[in-house]
């Protein structure tokens, strides 16, 4: 199951290190990273979006990563409720008829826009929750998508 944390840390060399060696050495796979720095000087906050195996290894998780230095906070922000986004940029073949194209960003529940069409290619810029991204990219399948770049979750509580 997936999980999401929010965690305030000081900016301090190896602090990423050791948050990310947690989770490594309880073998819980992070799907996503995203860092940001806060509104505060010297802190930045991080979100990760982790596969965990059983609900019980949540607790143990976020007292491992509350005990490594640097950490000011930790949270399990997945059944609060929050506001949380992915951006995803895709590089299309710009089909012959662009109908075809813009119904299917019509027809999303993620925000698309069109960021330039050049050199027959078309460069979609798309926000919007996990299932909405994937959901997009599964319409946009049926065209010739030559390159996908997409960043992890944010999330505000």
């Amino acid at each position: 199951m997936r999980r999401t944390f929010k965690t305030q840390v000081l900016d301090k060399s190896g602090t990423l290190n050791r948050l990310t060696s947690t989770f490594l050495r309880r073998q819980f796979n992070i799907v996503t990273l995203s860092v940001t720095p806060s509104t505060q000087p010297g802190i930045s906050d991080l979100t990760f979006v982790a596969e965990l195996d059983e609900v019980n290894h949540v607790q143990s998780l976020i007292r491992h990563l509350e005990k490594q230095v640097n950490v000011l906070t930790v949270q399990d922000v997945t059944d609060t409720s929050t506001y949380s986004v992915e951006l995803l940029l895709v590089k299309v073949a710009t089909p012959s008829n662009n109908e075809v194209l813009y119904d299917l960003i019509q027809n999303s529940d993620a925000l698309v826009s069109v960021l330039k069409e050049e050199d027959g290619f078309t460069y979609l810029q798309a926000a919007g929750n996990e299932a909405s991204l994937n959901q997009l990219l599964e319409q946009l399948s049926s065209l010739e998508i030559e390159q996908v770049s997409r960043t992890g979750t944010a999330a505000l509580l």
